[in-house]
């Protein structure tokens, strides 16, 4: 494997986190290295993606693993927490042709929809988790937004996305928190854990924000605690 990056090491120390602990259950995916960010022109992969730009932080903070991530689970004994993330190789993620069009009623949707790239999934586990990145023309940061089965909806966007509160590089840095626990990505939403039928990923968090400090005690999760806390 030739040099890593900083952030690339940081991302492969946080997976053997996972590796080295005998109180979670895991499956981990490969680490080959891939294109970086710099030799990715979005305008080669969709004519209408023309003047989307990447930033500077993205340049710095980008992954060019083919992909990276896990799936896992903590064991019996332990209060039951879940995760999954899969990191997407830009070069391929600009390739795939998901969410599309299909779910757009209007011309707005559909628009937005085209603009949609997938960053990170979850294939192991069929939770049908998605994040995407937006490509959008002349804007700072891309926009980040999540999706899932729940009943979400961000008006006048189609249902069913959320837009995130954090850019690429907070979302890569924030996973070396979170390891991919379901439901994270609400923590940076303008969204209520509070109701009924987001009562699952509400303890998923709250056991995680219970057992993780004990599991990597070198973590600081107080500022997950807080954004936890003002969306119960």
């Amino acid at each position: 494997m030739s040099s890593l990056t900083r952030n690339e090491q940081l991302h492969l120390d946080s997976i053997k986190e996972i590796e080295m602990c005998h109180l979670l259950e895991y499956q981990c995916s490969g680490t080959d290295l891939e294109r970086p960010l710099s030799s990715i022109f979005p305008e080669e992969y969709d004519e209408s993606w023309e003047g989307v730009r990447f930033s500077e932080n993205m340049l710095d903070c980008y992954l060019r693993f083919y992909e990276l991530g896990t799936a896992w689970r903590t064991v019996k004994d332990l209060p039951d927490v879940r995760g999954e993330f899969n990191l997407i190789n830009f070069h391929d993620a600009l390739q795939v042709s998901d969410p599309g069009t299909g779910r757009g009623k209007t011309d707005f949707h559909r628009e937005f929809l085209s603009q949609l790239c997938p960053i990170d999934r979850t294939p192991k586990s069929g939770a049908g988790i998605q994040t995407y990145i937006r490509m959008q023309a002349n804007v700072e940061e891309l926009e980040l937004w999540y999706s899932d089965i729940a009943d979400i909806e961000q008006p006048p966007h189609p249902p069913g996305f959320i837009k995130l509160e954090i850019g690429y590089c907070e979302y890569l840095e924030t996973l070396l928190l979170t390891k991919g626990a379901y439901g994270w990505q609400y923590l940076f939403a303008d969204i209520s854990l509070s109701r009924q039928d987001f009562s699952e990923n509400a303890n998923n968090l709250k056991n995680m924000l219970l057992i993780f400090p004990e599991l990597f005690p070198d973590r600081d999760y107080s500022s997950l605690r807080t954004r936890l806390e003002a969306r119960l």
